[in-house]
């Protein structure tokens, strides 16, 4: 039958994942099916899973797995047919099957499973250790240089002449001997037309610019001393149909079935196992040798290069899409407070009372726009403004201030900003905040600069900026300003009498630096003025140092008159 014939038994306890070649990819799966050989049902296969490839078509039994389940390579499979169904007829898949089955596969009656194309082999051409579980038309070639794999010798060539008569042998040594002896002994090298370079027997181009070479004309192959013996066939095989059924009893046919027709078309089996061959490469030359290794490469690189520039074709649309989107959320966003505040005016003007309006709730539609901006990642109200986004730059520096003013000080319902516990920030550690709460959309120094003069119309306190003799910029609010800090610096040091420059910065909560700053502007103001005594004394009289003592300026206000008392 041709379930016998063309099948082979696979352990089905194993997932199929792990049955399948390296270049092997399953492309589909349906369960409850039925298998017919022939025309009849087969008893032992009627309730398993059917599994479709790039090169094979698997049954994985239900009730007996290891002993019930087999594959079968799609190369033996010529013609398919689609039945749908009829009554409680359930749709068939039909699939013709043609070819002479390897022997040695399908006669042997081992399970496969444990082990697909385990044996690793070394090209005998460019040295290379092709790795196993390759399909086995894959595993025929070399992976590198492309030339044919030759045959192993296995036992069972020993087995076979052994079981052979006597005469066989001593007929098959004779004809060996009387062979002439170019064909015992194989040429060693064949020199290339072209460039006369000497190749490898096994090439059938020239390694070194490809050209096609032509074989000895003396050239004999020896007969093989053993032939493989003839499987015995089955007595109704020319009289049964060659072909097998899978029967759908719950549906999943049309899917499979295309899935099917999709490997029959490429067949992968036949190329490398990676996609289907072109159609105009009937004449193409084969591609082995160094030119065929180059070629392979420069292949690689401008696939890789293709699927790059693919990539970053679909990453900026993605971002005109995102912008559009982000575009679209601001609109309906801006349409949604409109409306909710134009209600709650017209139930205001109605007569309710305004805490009734404050309480009005939003219609359901609104709040499902507003969740599903929500959990879209649309926080309209922490959008980076951008330029585009503006029609006029003045605008957009004005929008920028806003932004900043709610880094700096917060929003109602956050923890503060920067600005949080402190009323004073140096401009570097501003911008570097800024920068980060942006994301990717970043702000250039120049125009921080140009949003800076602004923050003081749009924040409050307001906040406004200051530069000291040193270089350094600040930012910062109304009791850090000149005046403010001098008349309580004053009025600390009438109380508590005199202090260092530690000690006013631990009364203030700043750095000392900055502090330092604050101090020499107020000194060259008239505030205060130093006692660098000890500073004579340690310093060398340089009237620097955190050992200066600030005392309170008694002179302000007093002019001399020029005389002596």
């Amino acid at each position: 039958m041709a379930l016998r014939r063309y099948s082979k038994p696979c352990d089905g306890t194993i997932p199929v994942q792990a049955l399948l070649y390296d270049d092997e990819r399953l492309f589909s799966s349906q369960d409850n099916v039925g298998i017919y050989d022939g025309t009849q049902k087969s008893p032992d296969h009627q309730s398993g899973t059917a599994y479709v490839t790039t090169h094979r078509l698997f049954y994985i039994d239900a009730q007996r797995p290891e002993h019930n389940s087999f594959e079968i390579a799609l190369s033996y499979v010529t013609q398919t047919e689609y039945y749908a169904g009829l009554f409680k007829s359930s749709p068939k898949v039909t699939c013709h099957l043609s070819g002479d089955p390897d022997p040695s596969a399908l006669g042997s009656g081992e399970p496969t499973g444990t082990h697909v194309q385990s044996d690793t082999w070394e090209c005998e051409v460019c040295a290379y250790r092709n790795p196993p579980g390759l399909s086995p038309a894959a595993s025929r070639i070399c992976g590198l240089c492309g030339v044919p794999r030759s045959a192993p010798t296995t036992s069972g060539s020993s087995h076979q002449s052994s079981s052979l008569p006597s005469s066989a042998l001593s007929s098959s040594t004779s004809l060996a001997q009387e062979l002439p002896h170019s064909a015992s002994h194989k040429q060693t090298s064949i020199a290339c037309p072209a460039c006369t370079f000497l190749n490898h027997p096994y090439l059938r181009a020239c390694e070194l610019c490809g050209t096609e070479l032509q074989r000895a004309k003396g050239e004999y192959r020896s007969a093989p001393s053993s032939r493989p013996i003839t499987p015995a066939a089955d007595d109704d095989d020319d009289l049964s149909p060659k072909m097998i059924k899978i029967s759908f009893r719950k549906g999943g046919d049309k899917p499979f079935y295309a899935q099917l027709k999709l490997s029959l078309r490429n067949k992968t089996w036949e190329g490398d196992g990676t996609a289907p061959a072109p159609l105009n490469t009937a004449n193409a030359p084969v591609s082995v040798g160094i030119s065929g290794i180059l070629r392979t490469v420069e292949n690689s690189a401008k696939g890789r290069e293709t699927n790059m520039r693919d990539a970053l074709q679909d990453l900026e649309a993605l971002m005109v899409k995102a912008k559009d989107m982000v575009k679209l959320a601001a609109e309906l966003n801006e349409k949604l407070t409109a409306a909710s505040a134009s209600s709650s005016n017209n139930t205001v003007i109605a007569g309710a009372a305004p805490g009734a309006a404050a309480g009005l709730a939003e219609p359901e539609e609104a709040t499902f726009i507003r969740s599903s901006l929500s959990q879209l990642g649309m926080q309209i109200a922490n959008t980076p403004v951008t330029l585009d986004m503006m029609s006029d730059e003045r605008k957009w520096l004005d929008e920028l201030a806003r932004e900043l003013t709610r880094v700096l000080q917060g929003t109602p319902g956050s923890n503060g900003g920067l600005m949080k516990e402190r009323g004073i920030i140096a401009l570097d550690e501003v911008w570097g905040g800024w920068n980060r709460a942006r994301g990717v959309a970043l702000i250039p120094p120049a125009t921080f600069l140009q949003v800076i003069p602004r923050l003081s119309m749009h924040s409050e306190p307001a906040i406004r900026h200051r530069a000291f003799p040193s270089g350094l910029n600040v930012l910062h609010t109304p009791p850090y300003t000149a005046v403010a800090f001098e008349a309580r610096l004053s009025g600390r040091l009438i109380m508590a009498g005199p202090q260092t420059t530690v000690e006013v910065a631990a009364g203030e909560n700043l750095t000392i630096a900055l502090v330092t700053e604050m101090l020499n502007g107020a000194e060259a103001e008239g505030g205060i003025c130093r006692d660098d005594s000890s500073a004579v004394l340690i310093g060398g009289g340089t009237g620097t140092g955190i050992e200066v003592r600030w005392w309170p300026n008694v002179f302000a206000g007093y002019r001399w008159d020029g005389q002596e008392d």
